[in-house]
């Protein structure tokens, strides 16, 4: 191990050891305190690349089993979590995608769409990010789907994985991506979690408040990424690329079919109820049946990360560890009380608001779990502050989506880091850059077009 990595691991191990071993904190017990610091610990890992994902995840998971009370099903609860099934799902059509030729066929149209320019291809990717998710609701499918796609469409370009172009690309379908689902009513737990708990929003209600702003984070957020990154290496515009497409084969057909199908489904559980893991498992008992399917189990067995598996699997252990000990709530609320102690300006304590849901979710990771605690807290903040709650809880799930600061912290950032185009460090200076910005967006565009649709943040 490298010196920088050896103070990291140290760091992390002994921050551990002090929420472990010091006297809780008032008004909190040692269990909770205890998995406060086995999060910590982790989030510091993470971020750091001290050790690789699954390293992390195995140790991180070993220290949560330590937790004064800890039990096996709140050690190993994420790993029953249906997220997890979903992930395995969609992780199949991904292999399939690819393995029956339809991201070879997608790179070609891409590349001929953006003539050979990755600065075209960049924005015609963010642009497509949004007509897209109205087909696949997930952004965890679409991500899998796109991204060997795109893998594909750089590598005939010429532009190798360490290049700029490539970093911005993934970047965005890591970070950026989930904005253009949750500007959805039907797009995923974030927009379906938060509007449960604030009322009843129909299809058209949630996507004439959130629509303009999840979009306007998506495209100045991906503007702003291309430019941070800076300028873009020259592409080529292979001379194949323009030759006509062939005709869909077979197995093409299978894997459109059995996406459509699975889409249909997903976009239809208010009818039938199903969890989104289901239709997912039944897409992989499909495309991997024998004489059926198009990947034979063994090739998908090689294709499967378990790094991937086991952090999201600990992930979602740590989040419902520190729900049930108690220990997110000491969190919220210790937050919430450092903002109504004092009067602010609205806009101070909107800003104020911004930060505390970007810090907890730097916790928890669980976004149902994020926005079930952020929510109610938030709504809370309102009505101490004398601030619309409603204002206050709708900010929520924008800052959720919009501020990433560490690959573990969402699936969708996991899938996107796995293609290794980027590391940790280029998803924590974005996501500084992406709080910064979203603290702008929600102040001088947000909050006035709330305004104007009879959301005020004040009554005056």
């Amino acid at each position: 191990m490298k010196r920088r990595a050896i103070i990291w691991v140290a760091g992390a191990l002994a921050v551990y050891l002090a929420a472990r071993f010091l006297p809780p904190a008032a008004g909190l017990n040692g269990s909770a305190q205890a998995v406060l610091g086995t999060v910590l610990c982790g989030m510091l890992l993470w971020m750091s690349e001290a050790l690789p994902l699954g390293v992390v995840a195995v140790l991180v998971l070993a220290l949560l089993g330590t937790a004064p009370g800890a039990r096996p099903g709140l050690v190993f609860g994420g790993f029953t979590s249906p997220v997890l099934f979903f992930l395995i799902g969609v992780l199949s059509i991904g292999v399939a995608v690819e393995h029956s030729g339809l991201a070879n066929r997608a790179g070609r149209f891409l590349l001929r769409r953006a003539k050979g320019s990755p600065t075209r291809l960049y924005f015609q990717m963010l642009a497509g990010l949004v007509g897209m998710a109205f087909v696949v609701p997930s952004a965890i499918t679409r991500n899998i789907i796109l991204i060997p796609a795109y893998q594909e469409t750089l590598k005939r370009m010429g532009i190798a994985g360490s290049y700029r172009t490539g970093r911005a690309l993934m970047l965005a379908l890591g970070v950026l991506h989930t904005m253009a689902s949750s500007a959805l009513l039907t797009g995923g737990m974030v927009s379906m979690t938060a509007a449960t708990l604030l009322g009843d929003f129909s299809w058209l209600r949630w996507f004439g408040l959130m629509a303009l702003p999840y979009y306007a984070l998506l495209i100045l957020g991906g503007t702003l990424l291309w430019a941070l990154v800076a300028r873009f290496e020259p592409g080529a515009l292979p001379a194949h690329a323009c030759s006509k497409a062939a005709v869909f084969s077979a197995s093409e057909w299978r894997v459109v079919l059995t996406i459509g199908a699975t889409s249909l489904l997903w976009f239809t559980d208010a009818l039938h109820g199903l969890s989104p893991a289901i239709p997912a498992l039944f897409a992989a008992a499909i495309l991997l049946f024998p004489g059926v399917g198009v990947v034979a189990w063994k090739e998908f067995e090689k294709r499967i990360s378990w790094e991937l598996m086991l952090t999201v699997g600990v992930s979602l252990s740590l989040a419902q560890a520190l729900t049930e000990t108690g220990g997110a709530a000491w969190l919220g609320g210790l937050i919430v009380r450092s903002l109504t102690n004092a009067e602010s300006h609205p806009r101070i304590v909107v800003t104020a608001l911004i930060l505390m849901v970007a810090v907890i979710h730097l916790a928890i990771t669980n976004l149902a779990a994020c926005i079930a605690l952020l929510v109610p807290l938030a709504t809370n903040v309102g009505l101490e502050a004398g601030l619309n709650p409603m204002v206050c809880g709708l900010i929520v799930p924008i800052v959720v989506d919009a501020v990433i600061l560490y690959p573990a912290q969402t699936a969708t950032v996991l899938v996107a880091y796995e293609s290794g185009y980027f590391d940790a460090s280029d998803v924590l200076w974005f996501g500084l850059a992406m709080l910064a910005l979203t603290i702008v967006v929600v102040l001088a565009i947000i909050l006035p077009f709330w305004s104007l649709m009879g959301f005020r943040l004040t009554p005056n």
